[in-house]
């Protein structure tokens, strides 16, 4: 006489309306979100400091205009401008603006453009000028400068545009 194997009740597959529901297990949402906060803390200070070499990358470009037009200055009115509001690209708007560009007195002596700062920090001479840029990034002051003598903007403080998440946590 054959008899009949029944599977053992504990392997049987048991459906139960809890186990049809779809949703995550807390272990699951916790590993899902510890990923995100680790990209996280990789993309923000590459995010920042990919924003703050595009706003100096405007300053640079900002400060060689300003070169250019202190030396269509001098070719103007024979002497460097003394303010940084008597070059075209840095007037303020309005009628102020207007009559600082025509005779360049009553300028003021730093003008904002693009998150910079941008003023003459010393009295031209007559052979040399400087133009100055600076922008404040967290507790450091981020500054470029040009002058008569040099080509290109230096930065002088490179290490202004370097974030770490350290500093942006505890300081």
């Amino acid at each position: 006489m054959k008899t009949k194997i029944r599977p053992l009740r504990a392997l049987e597959k048991r459906y139960s309306p809890v186990r049809c529901k779809g949703g995550f297990t807390l272990v699951e949402l916790v590993v899902v979100v510890a990923i995100v906060a680790i990209l996280a803390a990789v993309a923000t200070p590459a995010y920042i400091n990919y924003v703050n070499r595009t706003r100096q990358g405007e300053a640079v470009g900002m400060l060689l205009t300003a070169r250019l037009e202190q030396e269509e200055f001098f070719a103007d009115n024979g002497h460097y401008a003394s303010t940084i509001q008597c070059l075209p690209s840095f007037v303020p708007s309005g009628n102020t603006g207007q009559a600082c560009l025509a005779n360049c007195t009553g300028c003021a002596t730093a003008s904002t453009v693009k998150y910079y700062s941008f003023s003459v920090p010393q009295p031209p001479s007559a052979t040399y000028y400087q133009i100055a840029a600076a922008r404040a990034v967290g507790s450091t002051v981020d500054r470029l400068t040009i002058s008569a003598r040099t080509d290109t903007p230096a930065v002088l403080n490179p290490s202004a545009l370097k974030y770490s998440v350290f500093k942006w946590l505890f300081q």
